[in-house]
């Protein structure tokens, strides 16, 4: 079977005009997208012009108040509660020297015998009564070693008290100063 080159060919196609009014209709809307969306970007201008602003005032405040803090030093107060084990060995090498300065007082009654010719042995008594002073210097060697071995628990509260260098305060108003021009040099372009 063999085909003509008619039959082969593709049928035409007839393309009718378009009426005018969609034309129309097009353009209008494509000019409404237009003024939408120069709408939309004066709105978002704004927008951003007013965040730099608020930003700008932001960093205004920023800088008085580190200029006001920075002038006064900061205190702070840190709790302290730690369990402190503490494990070692004392030596203790040291002689100790005791004066002793003591007068003792003696009362007593001493008996004694003794033989007498013709009378034979005879019992005596003497009474004693007499203060004995004292008078020495004792030395006492110490050579030991005292192991200690405990837990402490250590609760306090440490006061801290911080002033900022001048070179820091005049660097972060300095950063906060350029970065407060940059903004508001932008919002007057």
């Amino acid at each position: 079977m063999t085909y003509s080159e008619s039959e082969l060919a593709p049928p035409e196609l007839t393309v009718s005009p378009s009426p005018p009014s969609r034309s129309r209709t097009g353009q209008i809307l494509l000019w409404a997208l237009v003024i939408l969306s120069l709408a939309l970007n004066g709105v978002l201008i704004y927008a951003l012009n007013r965040a730099r602003l608020s930003i700008a005032e932001t960093l205004t405040t920023v800088r008085n108040t580190v200029a006001q803090v920075s002038s006064q030093p900061i205190v702070t107060t840190v709790s302290v509660d730690q369990e402190i084990p503490l494990n070692t060995t004392i030596p203790i090498h040291h002689a100790l020297t005791v004066p002793l300065n003591i007068d003792y007082p003696l009362s007593t009654v001493v008996n004694t015998s003794f033989n007498v010719p013709l009378l034979g042995e005879q019992e005596i008594s003497f009474p004693i009564e007499t203060v004995i002073p004292i008078r020495y210097t004792l030395d006492v060697p110490i050579d030991m070693e005292f192991p200690i071995s405990l837990t402490y628990h250590l609760q306090t509260e440490v006061p801290i008290e911080v002033t900022l260098p001048p070179e820091l305060r005049a660097y972060l108003d300095a950063i906060l100063a350029q970065a407060e021009n940059s903004i508001r040099f932008q919002n007057l372009q």
